[in-house]
């Protein structure tokens, strides 16, 4: 086999390797990223210190996380973080993975300056691969609530064999309109839509519906007592269908009580509120499959464009084959 005819089998089969990872390369899917909050069990009180844990996972392998956490300096501080810098409300967190994983978890801890509620939240988030890729920017949120000292009340009694006054220490338990005095929420509201059926302290499920146009929704939880704590889960985005939020109240003594608010968000601007959850389930049923179709419409426009790339690579390579063959004919009678 000649010199020449080694180069053209070779430059062929490169270009052939090429063309075939092409389409390989076009479907790959992107990896996505995740975060979420994860704050005190217990109640948190004034000049307590607590930590706040967050999680960052993906579907592949985690190179580096840089994020700012957006905090309320007014009702918590900021004391210290081996992954974070910062203070007065805005956290710079920037760190790694000790081993290879597709989860890190950052801790940070704060105080508790006053009582109220104190929102913190993650922004900027990026995840990236440990090649320097971007895989999934989150956003996560949690409610930190600080309450005050237990609330207690002073009762005299009088006996009846002596003039002395006793004082004795009780704790309440509940108020004469019968709702508990801790452990339970008063007053839920939401900042778009109606809460169905209306709020009542021991009804734990709630739906909410809202116009396509509707993107976020604040929720905002009264509790019984300033000591209890308030912990909620999900995101104030709303996406088109169901959206799942959770407000947990936990009192002093750990007693738990959790309401659910599912938020419906219609599929089409001129859906109204009023609509049925029966309709709703109807319209997220075919916004999944649209968005299936969408995909797959993309994995063919991608698919065709690899296929085109390919045959064009074929055909320079038969062209060069062409070519070299008709120079070996020539040389053949150049030799006769």
């Amino acid at each position: 086999m000649t010199t020449k005819t080694k180069l053209v089998k070779r430059i062929f089969s490169s270009l052939l390797t090429a063309a075939l990872a092409v389409p390989m390369t076009a479907l790959t899917a992107h990896a996505t990223g995740e975060a979420f909050f994860y704050p005190p069990k217990n109640p948190v009180m004034t000049d307590q210190q607590f930590e706040v844990s967050v999680t960052f996972s993906a579907d592949s392998e985690i190179g580096s996380v840089q994020a700012n956490i957006a905090y309320d300096d007014s009702v918590i501080e900021f004391v210290s973080s081996d992954n974070a810098s910062g203070g007065g409300g805005v956290l710079t967190v920037n760190g790694f993975p000790d081993t290879p994983s597709s989860e890190v978890d950052f801790s940070f801890t704060f105080k508790g300056l006053s009582a109220g509620n104190a929102n913190i939240s993650l922004q900027s988030c990026q995840i990236y691969s440990p090649d320097s890729e971007l895989i999934g920017s989150p956003t996560a949120y949690c409610v930190i609530t600080v309450g005050r000292d237990k609330v207690e009340t002073k009762t005299e009694t009088e006996t009846t064999t002596t003039t002395e006054k006793t004082t004795t220490t009780t704790t309440k338990t509940a108020p004469s309109n019968g709702i508990p005095d801790k452990g339970v929420l008063t007053a839920l509201t939401v900042d778009n839509g109606e809460l169905s059926p209306a709020f009542a302290y021991n009804v734990y499920n709630y739906t909410v519906n809202v116009d396509n146009s509707v993107t976020n929704v604040e929720i905002e939880g009264t509790t019984a007592s300033p000591s209890d704590y308030i912990w909620y889960t999900g995101t104030s985005e709303c996406q088109v269908g169901e959206n799942v939020r959770t407000i947990t109240v936990t009192d002093v003594d750990g007693n738990a009580t959790t309401y659910t608010v599912t938020i419906i968000r219609a599929a089409g601007g001129d859906e109204q509120q009023s609509q049925t959850v029966q309709k709703k389930d109807s319209s997220d049923t075919s916004s999944a499959v649209s968005k299936n179709a969408n995909v797959m419409d993309q994995y063919k426009k991608m698919l065709n464009t690899a296929l085109a790339i390919v045959l064009i690579v074929l055909v320079i390579a038969l062209v060069v084959i062409i070519i070299w063959i008709r120079g070996k004919i020539k040389g053949g009678k150049k030799d006769k």
